[in-house]
């Protein structure tokens, strides 16, 4: 095996998880779509490996690429995520059910946000990147993006405390 290739390996063993999760949450929690838009991201990103400067940060770039087959993938069946659906979302089970039921409430409320709230508090919060590589992955300048995040935070704990 080429060393490119042992380095992209090691990637997608660092990576497929992050990716299969940012996919889950977007596709309706349609765990079968999910896996075959990771393995199609991946092959992708595989085929481009070369391309990648190694001067910059590999998630960043995959993140970049995941964004951008799940919109191609949706423009090309013309389906909507259907937001209502909630179950499985946790790869942890909560010990009690009151912190399950918790979360889960939490989730559907963000589910129910505009686009805009929901991609940036689930690229935070969910997939765990940081304000710059969200940055980077949205094309948008680093404090846009803090504001925006600070922002959705405080929707979220108006519609947290109303309820």
């Amino acid at each position: 095996m080429p060393k490119n290739s042992q380095s992209f390996v090691g990637h997608y063993n660092q990576f497929k998880d992050k990716i299969y999760n940012y996919l889950l949450y977007r596709t309706g929690f349609d765990k079968d779509l999910a896996e075959d838009l990771t393995s199609e991201i991946f092959i992708k990103a595989f085929k481009n490996f070369e391309s990648f400067d190694e001067e910059q940060h590999f998630q960043a770039w995959i993140f970049t690429i995941a964004r951008n087959h799940l919109i191609n993938h949706y423009r090309a069946s013309k389906k909507t995520v259907p937001l209502e659906e909630v179950e499985n979302i946790l790869r942890t089970k909560p010990n009690e059910l009151g912190q399950k039921m918790e979360v889960e409430r939490i989730i559907k409320i963000i589910n129910e946000m505009d686009d805009n709230d929901r991609e940036h508090l689930l690229l935070r919060y969910s997939d765990d990147l940081s304000n710059n590589e969200i940055a980077n992955l949205l094309e948008k300048d680093e404090g846009a993006v803090r504001t925006q995040i600070s922002r959705s935070l405080v929707k979220l704990r108006g519609i947290l405390s109303s309820e």
